[in-house]
């Protein structure tokens, strides 16, 4: 039997280690079907995404014009087309037509960030991944939606497969369907019993290798990070609560003269990014943490650090691996709504707040 897990981050990577750690499944029977991640650790089979495989021009489009009758067929191919069992963090286009592959016995959710901890859920939750493409509920002839609607339809995916909810909470009653997670604060609306709190071995040497070898003891860590996305807020909201929160956590003895910075992926030129540039004109002294590492792990590595960050899942991880967690956003001038405030379990494990 081979058990495919989907993965397209540093964090759906991890807990897909940690599930093949906790099930003591055998390399040879994991496939690990990689979007656009290059996986650290040696020793799996690594696909590429179909979507990187066959559609990465307009001929290869065409040729496999039909998506889930040639999705089926690149699984058969890597799986020797015998039977599998899949491990997804959401209900995407390409985890649907895994799903229901005549040879997958079996489906798991595990955890991938943010979409697993709200407490509460609602109708844009269950058809997310076409909300956020901005299609409405109504369609119109001739307009944009109306001909990416039909194109779904002529590309071979069918009523049936397109109205499979995007969330985890609508597959909760599944018989023998299980729940993956880091943290218990994930799956709210999965039964206790049908939920596996997964605990990785510090002392594997492939955690320390995923950390990139990096570990801190005592330290502050400030995780770089405005969440402009979730907020829709202009960047100065962000800086504005930067500078009150370096104020407010000196007051309470968070920071003293110094703090290693996480920066978002990328960023190259450091001097430009504001968060350095507030701290430093506060006389924090400020050191830039690599990116050669998982964070997660790299949490996992250190010692009763205090992290502080803005609207992230980070902080939900740096708590269930031994640290105090803060959060700038309670500074924010403005605060709208997002899907943090349904991420009551989240709110209770930050210092800085009376939640």
């Amino acid at each position: 039997m081979k058990h495919i897990f989907t993965i397209h981050s540093s964090i759906t990577f991890l807990v897909a280690y940690s599930i093949i750690e906790h099930l003591n499944l055998p390399r040879q029977d994991v496939i690990l079907i990689s979007s656009k991640y290059k996986v650290p650790i040696e020793g799996f089979t690594v696909a590429p995404s179909f979507a990187e495989r066959y559609a990465k021009n307009l001929w290869q489009k065409l040729r496999y014009f039909n998506v889930p009758v040639n999705y089926d067929r690149y699984i058969d191919k890597i799986t020797g087309a015998g039977p599998f069992i899949a491990y997804i963090d959401l209900m995407s286009y390409y985890q649907k037509i895994l799903v229901t592959h005549k040879k997958c016995k079996q489906f798991h959710f595990f955890e991938e960030g943010n979409s697993a901890y709200m407490s509460e859920d609602d109708d844009m939750d269950l058809t997310w991944e076409d909300y956020t493409g901005g299609m409405n509920y109504r369609v119109k002839y001739f307009r944009r939606d109306y001909f990416r609607s039909l194109s779904r339809v002529i590309r071979g995916f069918n009523l049936r497969l397109i109205s499979l909810p995007y969330h985890y909470m609508a597959y909760t009653n599944f018989p023998e369907l299980i729940f993956f997670s880091l943290s218990k604060n994930a799956f709210y609306n999965a039964h206790p019993a049908k939920k596996v709190l997964l605990k990785p071995d510090r002392a594997k040497p492939a955690i320390e290798k995923m950390a990139g070898g990096h570990a801190l003891q005592d330290a502050v860590i400030w995780l770089d990070g405005s969440n402009a996305r979730y907020t829709g807020l202009d960047e100065k909201y962000y800086y504005g609560a930067i500078q009150k929160g370096i104020q407010e956590f000196r007051k309470i003895g968070v920071i003293e003269d110094k703090v290693y910075v996480k920066l978002r992926p990328g960023i190259k030129d450091i001097s430009k990014n504001k968060l350095v540039q507030i701290l430093n004109e506060n006389d924090v002294q400020v050191e830039v943490l690599p990116n050669d590492m998982i964070l997660e792990c790299f949490f996992m590595c250190s010692r009763n650090c205090k992290v502080i960050g803005t609207l992230t899942a980070a902080l939900e991880y740096a708590h269930v691996f031994g640290h105090k967690v803060y959060s700038i956003y309670p500074f924010f001038e403005k605060q709208p709504p997002t899907i943090f405030d349904r991420m009551t379990g989240f709110w209770r494990n930050i210092e800085n707040t009376k939640n």
